[in-house]
């Protein structure tokens, strides 16, 4: 493998050679070369004769627009990362530094060796994928594959699902099960193939309990038919719905990139996170068009194509703002109570708003890693969502505040008023 290459560009002499010791920490063995962009102006025509793996950039290089250098340079499609690195926590600077094509903005004064680590090396293993032809086709589903169900959960037989605490086996036609991949209190998700032509997917299957309650069945049979009319790159796809068994199941997209619960976990590059955000606002525009909120949203809840698209998922508590039915019993609250909007808190109807704050609390916990709230019992989280100011985020994330504000706001009125202006205002 070659070296690490990077190009840092800063007037800062010092800082130069204090984030040159940074990189070779992260990557022993680092070449560094430091350019002042004060006697030499932009790097755009050294950096396009190649040779970086990334460049390093200060966000006011010069004098000069740092975000305008990163589109410069960007124009390449060959063109390595870029960081920009801000003396201050602007508060549009992370969102214009995005749009630019920067892969993170970091601020100086909060920088250590395993923030900047963090930072770039998802984004190099991504970009050398990519470079490499190593990456998965941008195919919106993926063929049959050899797979080891061992290593992917319980095996199931090659036309038959086992349903926990049931001496029979579900066989639902046309598909051959593989693997359980998930469990949970009321369902569990297998993956399986169809048979007609080896499309990998997923198979939910629910409880039986389930299949007498007409409450839950017609929100069920609603959720296929919203979601199988959606067509949106950052919407999973459905193919199937139906009983078995007198079990009700629904046959999805088999998405292998994994949960944004699972990433939260590992750690995100605050830039990943801005654009996992803008994607997901893409999925809530199209759903809100469609006269659809969400109602629970959750890291568990938003997954990842094997080419690294969010996707959005589980329309189980989607509801038609315009239907004139209402098919949640009164008094219940569903959805999950870390991540629940103030009006879903007091049982009020929730509009697209209601989404938006609840694409907040996922923000905030994508940037910090933690838990906008957290309390010992559902009661309590309630009351924080209802009445607790949101922890600041730190200063080294500064320039998020301001989004997070919005996003995260008490009254439905404070907040962006569309997942069309969220996007507007962060997407690349």
């Amino acid at each position: 493998m070659a070296a690490m290459r990077f190009l840092i560009v800063d007037e800062s002499s010092q800082f130069r050679r204090s984030l040159a010791t940074m990189l070779r920490a992260c990557w022993p063995g680092a070449e560094t070369e430091e350019w002042d962009p004060k006697e030499r102006g932009s790097p755009g025509a050294a950096v396009a004769r190649g040779g970086f793996s990334a460049v390093l950039m200060d966000s006011r290089p010069g004098g000069s627009d740092g975000a305008e250098w990163v589109a410069e340079i960007r124009q390449n499609p060959n063109a390595p990362l870029v960081v920009l690195l801000a003396a201050e926590g602007g508060e549009n600077l992370a969102v214009k530094a995005m749009k630019a094509g920067a892969t993170d903005y970091l601020r100086k004064a909060d920088l250590t060796s395993q923030r900047l680590e963090l930072a770039l090396k998802d984004a190099l293993r991504d970009l050398e994928q990519r470079r490499t032809g190593s990456m998965p086709a941008k195919s919106a589903f993926q063929r049959t594959v050899q797979l080891d169900a061992r290593k992917i959960g319980l095996p199931g037989s090659d036309d038959t699902v086992h349903v926990k605490g049931e001496p029979r086996s579900v066989r639902i036609a046309g598909y051959r099960t593989r693997a359980m991949i998930g469990k949970g209190g009321m369902a569990e998700v297998y993956l399986a193939e169809r048979e007609q032509d080896g499309l990998q997917v997923a198979i939910k299957v629910l409880d039986r309990s389930l299949r007498d309650d007409e409450v839950f069945l017609k929100r069920f049979e609603r959720e296929y038919k919203l979601m199988a009319s959606l067509r949106d790159p950052h919407i999973v796809r459905i193919f199937d719905q139906g009983l078995a068994a007198e079990r009700p199941y629904i046959v999805m997209e088999y998405l292998t990139g994994g949960t944004l619960a699972v990433r939260i976990h590992e750690g995100l590059a605050s830039l990943a996170a801005l654009r996992i955000v803008s994607q997901i606002a893409r999925a809530l525009d199209t759903i809100h068009s469609h006269g659809i909120v969400h109602r629970d949203l959750k890291p568990q809840n938003i997954m990842f194509r094997g080419d690294g698209l969010a996707v959005l998922l589980d329309f189980g508590l989607a509801r038609d703002v315009d239907a004139t039915s209402n098919l949640t019993r009164y008094g219940e609250v569903f959805a999950t109570p870390r991540y629940m909007s103030p009006e879903q808190c007091l049982g009020r109807v929730a509009d697209y708003r209601s989404d938006l704050y609840s694409l907040g609390v996922i923000f905030y916990e994508m940037l910090t890693g933690k838990p906008l709230f957290s309390a010992s019992n559902p009661a309590d989280m309630v009351q924080l969502h209802l009445s607790a100011e949101p922890p600041r985020l730190p200063a080294h994330l500064a320039g998020y505040q301001r989004v997070l504000d919005r996003l995260l706001a008490k009254r439905a009125d404070d907040r962006y008023q569309s997942a069309r202006e969220l996007f507007a205002t962060i997407a690349v």
